[in-house]
């Protein structure tokens, strides 16, 4: 059996603990990196991976309650027959769902950037890319919500456990359209993603099998009362079914279980979680050992994440300081090292949408492919113009500003309403560059580059950024510190991790 071969302890440093903060969470500024180090390995990835069991009991936003939707239909109906204007009732409720969308991810970016526990809010993340949906067709807030705070309670639990209460979450409910499925017209959906993006994976399963699982997921309701999962036993197909070889009246729950013991699922979620923090092209003998190490642990996220992170092969030169920096990565990490709040919520959901991953609204239910795809000729000069933005606050204004939008990821206004609600101050720079340093520049440099970049950058960058320093003049000023922070983060290398 193929196995994770652990780090030795001579491996250990200032370089290797940065890592670690970078992907198992969302980077480290130099303190934090010193903190890490010191801790040594194991603790440093203890204190990652075993979390409080209080840290994903995160408040909700204030509006994030259930609402009685079959009642609130029933008043737009109402209207409807008697004539009255229920068209400004629905733009009511989609203006409230827009309002509310722009909170959440507002929510979540905070967690991420200073929440408690940044491997419970990663791999929070990763599962949203996992069992993607979108609020484009799940049009409610609070299931978004809920959706996020169940993959939060569950990220560093069980798999097979997590993939059952994704059957049963509202939000994947409708997004696959499983509360349709009925026992005389079973809805093949959810059927059909669940083994191919969520479990096992393309050729691992039949038509037949696709058939046979949906037979088995009929009766899942949703109560639009509680907003809330139901079982309508009556809709369940109770007779045999076959699947994978077995035969009998198989519910839902015996399907997952079937498709989690089956060695491609060890496969394919080993896979997907080495691409996520690891590297973008893992090689078989790579997944071989990490789809072991799954099943040794039977799928129990924890000990898992415990033995990549404590992996040479975690931390080997092909992983380190070589994958693209995902949007959501980008704006929380470089928020971090700037010593600045996150970006306001109008500019935080124009940056995610501008650079290609909007939080609760994946492309489609395969999420988001990563990689390579998050960098084009676009994204990569508007992240160059967001950092801008978040150092100075110069804002941008996004091409449809201009034009009213209405909508579940409604955000846009008349330009200048815009730009009042993302207007922010320039960073302030002697946070992060000592009084003491004004007039030494090859030290500004090595201090700033050791914040942003970790890893020193090539002799001949260091060498450009002390010139442009020294072109500036004798006294280096606050203008000057945010030019060459700029410049830093409109490098190549800033745009990995």
């Amino acid at each position: 059996m193929n196995v994770l071969t652990p780090l030795p302890v001579s491996k250990w440093n200032n370089a290797t603990a940065a890592h670690l903060l970078n992907r198992a969470g969302f980077g480290g500024t130099p303190d934090e990196i010193e903190r890490t180090q010191q801790k040594g390995l194991t603790a440093a990835v203890r204190d990652l991976v075993d979390v409080k069991s209080d840290a994903a009991n995160v408040p909700p936003p204030t509006w994030a309650h259930p609402r009685n939707i079959r009642a609130q239909r029933m008043e737009i109906k109402a209207a409807k027959d008697g004539g009255e204007n229920f068209q400004s009732k629905v733009r009511e409720v989609r203006m409230m769902e827009g309002d509310e969308m722009i909170d959440l991810r507002r929510w979540w970016l905070d967690r991420m950037l200073n929440g408690p526990a940044p491997l419970l809010e990663k791999m929070t993340l990763f599962w949203h890319g996992h069992f993607a949906t979108s609020i484009q067709k799940v049009h409610d807030t609070y299931w978004m919500w809920l959706q996020n705070d169940t993959l939060r309670r569950n990220a560093l639990g069980n798999f097979g456990a997590l993939a059952k209460k994704m059957s049963r979450d509202p939000a994947m409910m409708i997004y696959l359209d499983l509360q349709q499925s009925r026992q005389e017209h079973p809805n093949e959906n959810w059927a059909r993603e669940l083994m191919e993006l969520f479990t096992v994976g393309i050729g691992n399963y039949s038509e037949q099998d696709i058939r046979e699982s949906a037979r088995a997921f009929t009766g899942y309701r949703i109560d639009y009362t509680t907003q809330q999962f139901r079982f309508a036993p009556f809709q369940q197909d109770h007779r045999p079914k076959t699947f994978m070889g077995r035969s009998g009246p198989l519910n839902g729950d015996e399907i997952i279980d079937m498709l989690v013991s089956k060695p491609a699922c060890g496969q394919f979620v080993g896979r997907k979680l080495w691409r996520f923090f690891v590297e973008d092209e893992p090689s078989t003998a790579v997944v071989d050992s990490v789809a072991a190490t799954i099943r040794k642990h039977d799928f129990e996220m924890r000990p898992l994440l415990r033995e990549i992170f404590s992996s040479a092969e975690f931390y080997s030169d092909r992983a380190m300081g070589a994958q693209i920096k995902s949007p959501v990565q980008y704006i929380v990490q470089t928020s971090k090292l700037l010593n600045a709040p996150a970006p306001t919520p109008l500019a935080a959901q124009n940056g995610m949408r501008q650079m290609g991953q909007i939080l609760f609204a994946p492309p489609n239910v395969k999420g988001w492919d990563g990689g390579k795809q998050w960098i084009s000729t676009s994204t990569l000069l508007f992240r160059y113009n967001f950092a801008n933005y978040l150092i100075n606050g110069d804002v941008i204004v996004p091409p449809n500003a201009r034009q009213p939008r209405q909508g579940a990821d409604v955000g846009f206004g008349r330009a200048a309403q815009y730009a009042e609600q993302i207007k922010r101050d320039p960073i302030d720079v002697n946070r992060l560059v000592p009084t003491e340093l004004r007039t030494k520049p090859h030290d500004i440099v090595d201090l700033l580059a050791k914040r942003f970049f970790q890893t020193a950058p090539a002799q001949k960058q260091i060498d450009a950024f002390t010139q442009f320093l020294e072109s500036r003049g004798p006294e280096i000023t606050d203008a000057n510190l945010r030019e060459l922070i700029h410049l830093m983060m409109s490098t190549p290398q800033f745009q990995l991790v």
